[in-house]
This record gives structure tokens, C-alpha cells and sequence, in this order.
């Protein structure tokens, strides 16, 4: 039997939160009564369908805000930008039909029950044998603007042939038994130098490609090591955008395809808690990928430039920050 207890998911749901100031203090889940018993095959089940709607949030917010403008800079030319993208959870990845899990061993009160990003009110499942009760209750009260938002700190510099080479990177951090880094390259190429005379007008088009990777893990049990939640994040996305730049404002729009693979670990040793759980007892993996389109706006003050945009996705995600941007 898998029973993972109160401490161990509040832990677990702090892991995905790194990202959100609102889920970064553990007073948010003193409400949270969650016993996971269920066999080993159901309890990934659950685990596949509660879970899974983080991997393809964060995989559409670290897809977006890659560029406020399709203009590249000039030869070593640079920006140092701020941004967060708050992608939206639609109401479709807040809930699973309970009667679609094939569950071998539970039965739900409800046939529907929430993801992470649903009701606190949720349904609650009874294991048959046992008449252990199992009930996952989401947080979307506790969302900020129906996100779980993605802060980035990112750079970009112009080399050659009209075309930057942009960075996103935090190093390795450890806070408070988290864990994590994040690499991001990207390179976007203007198109306009082959037009000839069109070159000189407002306008700008480019191609824009970027991966990112994050890995994380948070320790779940100080004493003992080999306890702790692993996640990793892999994105891809490509897109064209086209922008008008003016002294003072630019308009960007663009359309592109994305894609993410995601994979969430509970590792370690539960056998001497919950006797029969097995090594590493749960593993989610999924792959995101989709179409894109985003329309956005920027002010240009001087060296300051304040953008915001807004991507049309899985998650429909809005992105803002500002940037200090030279040549």
C-alpha cells in the first residue's frame, strides 16, 4: 500500500510551487488533510491525473516571452530583461472524470475530482479492501491571477548577421531543502536584410528558436536522504515574429509551435513507513507540445523598454516585464 502523509504533500505541492510567491509559505497548506493509501498501480493513476496539469503550466510559461520586438540588436548590442509569464489554467485541466482512471481498487464519490489547480473541494476515494480514503484537494484559490506563475531573468546580445543569442540561466540554488537550476539558449535571426529596400521601413520580421531546461529535487525527509521529489523539464519552440518599431512604442505579433517533456519523481525508500510501497513509487511523465499565437506591446523609454503580450495556447499565458536594452 502507498499512504504518503500530510507532511510529504505539503512538501511535494511547495516543490511545484518555487515558482509563485503565494504557494512559497507553508501556512497556505494547514488545511491540507491528504492520505494517499491506494495500491501501487492505482496511486500512480491518481498521481498521472492530479499532477500532470504543472508539467504543461510550466512548459507553456517557460515557452513565452522569449521576445518583445522581432528587431535584432546591433553588433554587440544587448539587453538585460525581467519578466514573469502567468500562464492561465483553463477550467478543462482543473478536473478529471474519475470513471475514465480505469481505477482497479478505489471508488469515487464523485465522477469528477480535482488537479492540483482545482477546488479545494474535491471527491474522495475509498480504497475497497482496506476502506482507506484518499482525497487530493486542489489550490485554485490560492492561484494569482488563475496562474502559477514563471518568473525569468534573461539576456540577449547581437552578433553577427542580425542575429542575437539569448540567455536564460539560474545556477544551482539551494533553499530550505529545494534544489534547482535553469538553462535557457535561445537565437532570433532577422529576416528583413533580405528584402532589399524594405530593410529601411518600421518594420521587422524574424525567426526565433529557443530550448530550456530545468532540473530540480526537494529533499522530503531530512533524515533520511534518498526521500525526495525530482523534476525535470525540457522545452522546445519555434516561432516567426513580426513587430513595428517606432521611436516610442513597438507592436509584436507572432505564431509558432512548442513542445515540452516533463517528468516528476517521487524518489526514495517508503517501505518501513507504508510496508509493500515500492522503491521510487511514482513517476509522471508527459509531453506537451502545440501551435501558438501572440500579439504584444511595448513602450520604448529610452534604454528602458516596458512589454507585455499575450500568447493564445493550451494555457493562455500573458507575459510583462520590463527591460534595459542598448543598441
Amino acid at each position: 500500500m502507498l499512504n504518503l502523509d500530510t507532511q510529504t504533500m505539503k512538501r511535494t505541492i511547495l516543490f511545484f510551487s518555487i515558482f509563485t510567491v503565494t504557494f512559497s509559505s507553508a501556512q497556505l497548506f494547514d488545511n491540507l488533510k491528504n492520505v494517499l493509501a491506494a495500491t501501487a498501480e492505482d496511486a500512480q493513476t491518481l498521481a498521472d491525473a492530479y499532477i500532470s496539469p504543472v508539467g504543461q503550466s510550466l512548459t507553456n510559461g517557460l515557452n513565452t516571452g522569449w521576445a518583445s520586438s522581432a528587431k535584432t540588436h546591433k553588433k554587440l548590442g544587448f539587453d538585460l530583461t525581467i519578466g514573469a509569464a502567468l500562464p492561465s489554467v483553463p477550467d478543462a485541466s482543473k478536473s478529471f472524470n474519475t470513471n475514465d482512471l480505469g481505477l482497479k481498487h478505489l471508488t469515487s464519490s464523485s465522477p469528477t475530482a480535482s488537479t492540483v489547480f482545482g477546488s479545494k473541494n474535491t471527491a474522495t476515494f475509498t480504497e475497497n479492501i482496506s476502506k482507506a480514503t484518499v482525497k487530493l484537494p486542489g489550490f485554485e484559490d490560492e492561484l494569482v491571477m488563475n496562474s502559477l506563475p514563471v518568473p525569468y531573468l534573461q539576456a540577449g546580445v547581437g552578433l553577427f548577421f542580425d542575429t542575437d543569442i539569448i540567455v536564460r540561466y539560474i545556477p544551482k540554488t539551494k533553499m530550505k531543502g529545494l534544489e534547482f537550476d535553469v538553462l535557457g539558449v535561445g537565437v532570433k535571426h532577422n529576416l528583413m536584410q533580405y528584402f532589399g529596400l524594405l530593410d529601411k521601413l518600421p518594420l521587422n520580421v524574424s525567426a526565433l528558436a529557443s530550448f530550456t531546461k530545468l532540473n530540480g529535487n526537494y529533499q522530503l525527509n531530512n533524515a533520511k536522504p534518498d526521500q525526495k521529489l525530482d523534476l525535470g523539464i525540457d522545452t522546445f519552440v519555434v516561432q516567426a515574429l513580426a513587430s513595428l518599431d517606432f521611436p516610442i512604442i513597438s507592436v509584436v505579433g507572432g505564431f509558432g509551435y512548442g513542445k515540452g517533456d516533463t517528468s516528476i519523481q517521487l524518489l526514495g525508500d517508503y517501505s518501513v513507513e507504508y510496508p509493500g510501497t515500492p522503491k521510487d513509487p511514482l513517476k509522471v511523465e508527459d509531453t506537451y507540445t502545440g501551435t501558438h499565437a501572440m500579439v504584444g506591446v511595448r513602450a520604448n523609454l529610452l534604454f528602458l523598454k516596458i512589454f507585455a503580450n499575450y500568447t493564445l495556447q493550451k494555457f493562455n499565458t500573458l507575459n510583462a516585464g520590463i527591460s534595459f536594452s542598448f543598441r
